[in-house]
């Protein structure tokens, strides 16, 4: 055999392997890349049978692993009014506290029918907190609150459980989760325990306006302590006097949607 031809055989020979080695090291590097990035997959639910409607909800699975994913991409209507109940028990009784909500450009208007027939008015802006009682002509002014969050602050004037809370919770904190109906709204259902007192909570959230539209919470006994329900909301339109102080001054200009 020629010297050409065996200095061509092993030219090609270094050549091959170099290639086999580059495309091996290629191949681990897209491994090492997708493991990085890579995420469990959020099954769907199977479609029926048959012809399928051509709006229908082909929704993502709701499970234990996959609620805090699936509310996390629920938002709120910038602009809704709506009535909740609130009503809280201890052993020798419980009380029950109607609120008509307005919410607009991140300003919540609450009242408050008290249990004595006495009518509280709380506002809830983003950089301020203005509470008066029916008769009042100047009301309390104050810092709306220190955890930097407007829902967050909002709802707990509003004596709302926040379901962004389910967000932080440690996953093994989280007992069922799933759809179901609730006040003819179509919901997303979690139920998880607290991890600081043991109290069990179950939240209902609405698909379709992103606003928990009932809640319950028992002690660590089985014992209901707190009830929230809500009624009818109207998105896109809100009550401008609900958005003006005892002196008159208007706080938020209501554009309806």
């Amino acid at each position: 055999m020629s010297f050409k031809r065996i200095l061509g055989i092993t030219v090609f020979g270094v050549l091959f392997i170099a290639a086999v080695i580059g495309v091996m090291l290629f191949a681990s590097f897209l491994r090492r890349d997708t493991d990085a990035v890579l995420l469990p997959e959020l099954q769907t639910s199977p479609e029926p049978s048959g012809e399928s409607e051509p709006d229908a909800l082909n929704r993502v699975e709701v499970t234990r692993e996959t609620v805090q994913a699936v509310v996390s991409e629920l938002s709120r209507p910038d602009t809704y009014s709506r009535d909740v109940a609130i009503e809280t028990f201890w052993a020798d009784g419980h009380v029950k506290h109607d609120i008509g909500i307005s919410v607009t450009n991140g300003t919540t208007s609450l009242r408050i029918a008290l249990p004595d027939g006495v009518e509280k008015r709380i506002i809830v802006s983003p950089d301020a907190l203005y509470i008066w009682y029916r008769g009042d002509r100047t009301p309390y002014t104050g810092a709306a609150g220190s955890l930097g969050d407007g829902h967050r602050a909002a709802d707990e004037w509003q004596m709302l459980v926040t379901y962004e809370d389910l967000l932080l919770l440690d996953q093994d904190d989280i007992i069922e989760a799933g759809y179901t109906e609730f006040g003819g709204e179509d919901c997303i259902y979690a139920e998880y325990r607290s991890p600081l007192l043991g109290y069990t909570k179950k939240y209902y959230v609405s698909i379709e306006l992103g606003l928990v539209t009932g809640a319950e919470e028992y002690d660590e006994n089985g014992n209901l302590v707190y009830l929230m329900s809500a009624g009818n909301c109207v998105v896109g339109e809100s009550d401008p006097a609900a958005f003006t102080l005892p002196d008159g001054t208007v706080l938020v200009e209501v554009l309806h949607e």
